[in-house]
């Protein structure tokens, strides 16, 4: 006999029985548990990178292609039942919301693990140790920065906080200054590959930290309906 998928045969949203409701829910807690699953393994794994960067420890580099094959996996859960949620269940206001917001962040966990294995890779083409000081220093403020970021927009959606998204928005600021410094010091290195790798290093983190304001954009969109714009 063939397993029936996880909630296959669920009833309907619209039934009023309050069991059906209370699968319903459970459903969605179980695809937000996916998607949140994905997304700390990334925030757990920013520091560590960052440091093993700064350390020139290439070992970083299996770790974070082993986290992004497992997001990825995660991702894909997340997409598959979410639609069938959608398919099945047709919900509607703050689930339809919560919904909606989780299949657009699955983007956000995807890229960003993807972000976070290019962060390591860049240590197959620079010794950080030999870079002067000064860019060290800033190439790892930056990505602990960034990492700050990421995680409290992870924090943001896991309590549903439809406030945070200005305050994390301005630490975002302070993210892009940073890299905007770097790529600017990244042309005192004499290497081109050097210089490269550092205007890449910028940009990825950049990029991160931009994915964390996306999950708190989102929470506020959950919590509220409103879609806040932010940054450019």
């Amino acid at each position: 006999m063939t397993d029936e998928p996880t909630y296959g045969s669920l009833p309907s949203l619209h039934d009023a029985h309050p069991a059906a409701r209370g699968h319903f829910h459970g459903w969605l807690d179980e695809i937000d548990d996916e998607l949140v699953g994905g997304a700390l393994l990334v925030s757990a794994a920013l520091p560590r990178v960052t440091r093993a960067w700064v350390a020139a420890d290439r070992a970083c580099i299996a770790e974070t292609r082993a986290v992004n094959a497992d997001v990825r996996e995660r991702v894909r859960r997340v997409e598959t039942q979410g639609f069938l949620v959608l398919a099945r269940e047709a919900p509607v206001a703050g689930d339809l919301r919560r919904l909606v917001a989780m299949l657009r962040l699955v983007t956000s966990v995807e890229r960003s693990a993807a972000l976070l294995r290019h962060v390591a890779e860049t240590l197959e083409r620079v010794d950080p140790r030999e870079l002067p000081e000064e860019i060290r220093l800033q190439a790892e403020d930056l990505g602990r920065r960034a990492s700050e970021v990421f995680r409290q927009g992870v924090d943001a959606w896991r309590s549903r906080d439809g406030l945070a998204v200005r305050e994390l928005d301005e630490a975002d600021e302070t993210v892009d200054a940073l890299a905007v410094s770097l790529l600017e010091h990244a042309d005192d290195v004499e290497s081109p590959a050097e210089a490269m790798s550092l205007a890449q290093l910028a940009r990825y983190w950049e990029r991160i930290a931009d994915h964390g304001v996306s999950f708190a954009q989102h929470s506020t969109f959950a919590v509220t309906g409103e879609r806040v714009e932010v940054g450019d």
